[in-house]
């Protein structure tokens, strides 16, 4: 009897340190856009980690290796809050081979098409996530979080939207932290894309295929591709998004993966007042 008693206290301090995890878990969720082709919102608690080894120094690579080109090329581009896109900006989209209606900058899909081909010949299932998203599609997904975060500030009540001072111009400041802008996503450029193993794709990273991106962190360059806001980066790019993959070209992307810089570390070297 002493036994099953002792049994039954045990199993529920375990049941007890169980719901205390997953409590907690919760608690720090967020709601992150990850891209996808209905721009859906999905929970995931990745963006909110701070990867105890991100850094805000830069490395100095030896002066004599780095690349020689042309930095004013949009290929380079930073794109941010800081540095926005005009609504204007529309460039030149082609259909992604193995996707049914994702687009990718028309002159360089053809190395996007063969990245993923070789992804699949190296025994994966690569899914386009997100890519070329047009300047009103980003404004429609900024505001309908901030309306949804403006919302829940609310009580669910009816928000003034034209009170500078209210709360709405709050759920904006919040929905900045989660969402880019209109004008501030790089997927505007049309030379990003969010990329997922179909057979993991759920969407917290520790959770998705490790192997996935390991090829492709050892590969990527190969393509002119780089792994745009790695965790370890955060305090200098302002995101965390392992999964998102920005074109910049052979050379550039080949420097800037060996040296384990961002492309704002990089972009710095050639414009010595850019600030970050």
């Amino acid at each position: 009897m002493r036994k099953k008693t002792l049994w039954i206290i045990t199993m529920a301090f375990l049941c007890l340190v169980l719901y205390t995890i997953v409590i907690s878990r919760m608690n720090r969720q967020t709601n992150v856009i990850f891209g996808g082709v209905d721009g859906a919102y999905v929970s995931s608690d990745s963006v909110t980690f701070t990867d105890p080894n991100a850094t805000e120094e830069t490395p100095v690579p030896t002066e004599n290796i780095w690349p020689d080109i042309d930095i004013t090329l949009d290929i380079y581009s930073i794109v941010n809050n800081d540095n926005l896109l005009s609504s204007a900006y529309e460039p030149e989209v082609t259909k992604i081979g193995i996707t049914r209606y994702m687009l990718f900058r028309t002159d360089h899909v053809a190395e996007l098409d063969a990245m993923l081909d070789a992804m699949i010949e190296a025994g994966f299932t690569p899914y386009v996530a997100g890519a070329y998203r047009t300047y009103s599609y980003q404004s429609q997904m900024f505001n309908t979080k901030a309306s949804q975060i403006a919302y829940e500030m609310a009580g669910g009540k009816t928000v003034d939207y034209d009170d500078p001072s209210g709360i709405y111009q709050e759920a904006v400041e919040e929905a900045k932290k989660i969402t880019m802008m209109p004008g501030a996503s790089e997927h505007q450029l049309g030379l990003a894309v969010d990329l997922l193993d179909r057979e993991r794709s759920r969407y917290v990273y520790e959770d998705m295929d490790q192997d996935f991106f390991a090829w492709l962190d050892e590969h990527c360059w190969e393509y002119g591709f780089i792994k745009r806001y790695p965790t370890r980066k955060l305090l200098l790019t302002g995101w965390d998004e392992p999964w998102h993959y920005r074109y910049v070209g052979k050379e550039a992307a080949k420097f800037i993966m060996e040296q384990g810089i961002c492309l704002e570390e990089f972009y710095s070297h050639y414009v010595p007042d850019f600030t970050y």
